[in-house]
């Protein structure tokens, strides 16, 4: 019987002119166990992007190879590590989201499989699993390296309950001492103004002030769309997080529960997201705050910008420029936040409620939940007082 494999296929392009066009290749296990590599066209170059033709990659790949696996014969513990790892362990994962089957294969690709995917299952031991992450220190911070171990514990766990091994080599591993610490950087308040008035262009200035003082994860700053835009007869003005963009598409899902809420809107910001609203050619509800122009080519337009691009080419040359030693992004503005907050005399438990993240005191009624008055105080504190310590004032309109 034909063993199936999680594999991604290669894109390739082939042809000139108006024959060129996209292709697909990857490799088809045959029911004698031997396999051959099978290539089909997919479209012009001049009618998809980039994207798009990853998109219908990945959906020929999956319909192509989607063979029964094969039942193991003999010891279990005789398959290879990398073959228990895409034939008996990926298939199980079909509830994973895409984001979470990207970060985890990758890593098991770069990190894991070059050590151990071509020995037996039952021939790792702890010993080599141990060795394997003390080899990674100190090059590799402390966060990458329980990554890893974690990854392998989870292979080794599924290889126990498929009766391959008896005993999980990796569960029993610690992180090395002499790991070094993941680099966390923070912004000064210094810093962070100077970044503020380097920025004139009227959308990128709302997407970092958005990233700045609503302080959203990433996903969720290029998956705003203007039905979570709200201004209530109350007063408050809040996104409502529910959606997320990743790889070019938007998905009805958030990080955590805690992450699925309301997000206060500070005055200053408000009036960036205001003059964004007035130049927008699209403020029906699903269009996206953010959208991609096209300009590049590889995003179809509308579609959610590229969050890599944007701070590569519009924020790092000014935060370069600044002296600024270290990548901007918003994991920095959402950890510059939380310090800045708590240092303005504003309690753990308001930055937490700032930042939305998981606790035990979070419910599954957060979703309905008003904002509370102490984080409101605090989102517009932060703003306020990051803001006023520049000279001259913001204005409002600039």
């Amino acid at each position: 019987m034909s063993r199936a494999r999680f594999q991604e296929g290669t894109l390739g392009v082939e042809g000139k002119g108006t024959r060129k066009h996209y292709f697909v290749r990857f490799r088809v296990y045959l029911a004698d166990g031997t396999s051959k590599q099978k290539k089909i066209t997919i479209g012009l170059f001049s009618e998809m992007s980039k994207r798009e033709a990853n998109k219908e990659k990945a959906a020929i790949v999956a319909r192509e190879t989607s063979q029964l696996p094969a039942v193991l014969q003999g010891q279990r513990g005789e398959m290879l590590f990398e073959d228990f790892y895409k034939d008996r362990f990926l298939p199980l994962k079909a509830g994973w989201s895409k984001a979470h089957r990207k970060n985890f294969t990758w890593q098991m690709d770069n990190y894991v499989l070059p050590k151990f995917g071509k020995l037996r299952v039952s021939d790792v031991d702890k010993v080599m699993v141990q060795s394997h992450l003390n080899s990674l220190c100190p090059a590799y911070a402390k966060s990458s390296i329980r990554h890893v171990r974690e990854k392998l514990v989870t292979v080794f766990e599924e290889a126990i309950e498929q009766g391959s091994i008896t005993r999980n080599p990796a569960k029993k591993t610690v992180i090395p001492t002499d790991a070094r610490p993941a680099k966390q950087p923070t912004m000064t308040l210094a810093q962070l103004i100077q970044l503020i008035d380097a920025i004139t262009d009227v959308r990128d200035r709302a997407i970092f002030l958005v990233g700045t003082f609503c302080a959203p994860r990433t996903s969720e700053v290029f998956g705003l769309s203007w039905k979570q835009f709200h201004q209530d007869a109350d007063g408050q003005t809040y996104f409502m997080i529910d959606q997320i963009a990743y790889d070019g598409e938007i998905i009805q899902t958030t990080k955590t529960e805690a992450s699925k809420a309301r997000v206060h809107i500070g005055p200053i910001t408000l009036a960036a997201i205001l003059k964004v609203h007035s130049e927008a050619k699209d403020t029906s509800p699903d269009a996206l705050l953010f959208a991609s122009t096209n300009k590049n080519g590889r995003s179809k337009k509308g579609a959610p910008m590229s969050a890599g691009i944007w701070l590569t080419k519009r924020i790092q040359p000014l935060a370069d420029g600044l002296g600024i030693p270290f990548k901007v992004n918003f994991r920095v503005t959402r950890r510059t936040a939380a310090t800045l907050v708590q240092e303005h005399g504003h309690s753990l438990a308001s930055a937490q409620g700032f930042l939305r993240h998981s606790s035990p005191n979070t419910t599954a009624g957060v979703y309905t939940k008003s904002i509370p008055e102490s984080v409101i105080l605090a989102v517009d504190d932060y703003e306020q007082r990051v803001l006023a310590a520049r000279k001259p004032p913001l204005l409002l309109g600039n």
